[in-house]
């Protein structure tokens, strides 16, 4: 069983409190994911998400598009309209562009969604959770953050197995809310999660996102 727990806050990621769900029974005092690869220079920062989205009118997708290959994933705008509003804007923007896959647990998660590549950075805000009985099954994607937080930046995990330990359900104050799934290229994650890691779970090959792709399709 997948003993939830999440990485603290460090002066150096206060206000970006995303931490990806570790299988380790303990949480770390500070982050300790390095970099994999280079990071954005200048990452980008934003005081808000812009409205971008329209669940009423509009299905959405988002299409990875990564140096082990392409997957998409559904988007629950229907579900989580917030999230899914963060989530898009940032990838219009292009927030997420040439950042990698900073933290892989085999038969777990894989991490991604820091232009830092360090686990510690964020987009300059903070979206508040959107609780629903979505479980965490394989395929599902959800925001990562610190351990107690209700809110998430940037940072993004993909669950490579059935994952109740982070369920809505779950007896500990870590719930971690699924916003999308994985529709296409399901064996490309899989590949992702297979790759060899060092210190931090980061992998020793940089598993880089050249670009996430948004496809917005009417109901």
């Amino acid at each position: 069983m997948v003993v939830t727990a999440v990485l603290t806050t460090t002066g150096r990621n206060r206000g970006n409190p995303d931490a990806l769900p570790s299988p380790t029974p303990a949480a770390s005092a500070t982050a300790d994911a390095s970099p994999t690869g280079s990071p954005t220079p200048a990452p980008k920062q934003f005081e808000k998400a812009e409205q971008v989205i329209d669940a009423q009118k509009y299905t959405y997708s988002a299409t990875f598009k990564t140096s082990k290959g392409d997957f998409t994933v559904r988007l629950f705008a229907d579900v989580a309209p917030n999230t899914v509003n963060s989530f898009v804007f940032l990838a219009k923007q292009g927030f997420y562009n040439n950042t990698t896959f900073h933290r892989v647990v085999s038969n777990f998660v894989i991490q991604g969604g820091d232009p830092t590549g360090t686990g510690t950075g964020g987009p300059g805000y903070q979206t508040q959770d959107e609780p629903n009985e979505l479980r965490n099954k394989k395929g599902t994607i959800a925001m990562a953050k610190v351990s107690g937080q209700t809110q998430f930046g940037s940072q993004f995990f993909i669950n490579l197995k059935d994952n109740p330990s982070l369920d809505y359900d779950n007896p500990s104050a870590n719930k971690f809310y699924p916003f999308g799934e994985v529709v296409s290229g399901m064996d490309v994650v899989e590949a992702i999660g297979r790759v060899q890691v060092g210190q931090g779970d980061r992998p020793i090959e940089p598993v880089t996102i050249s670009a996430i792709e948004i496809t917005e399709t009417p109901k």
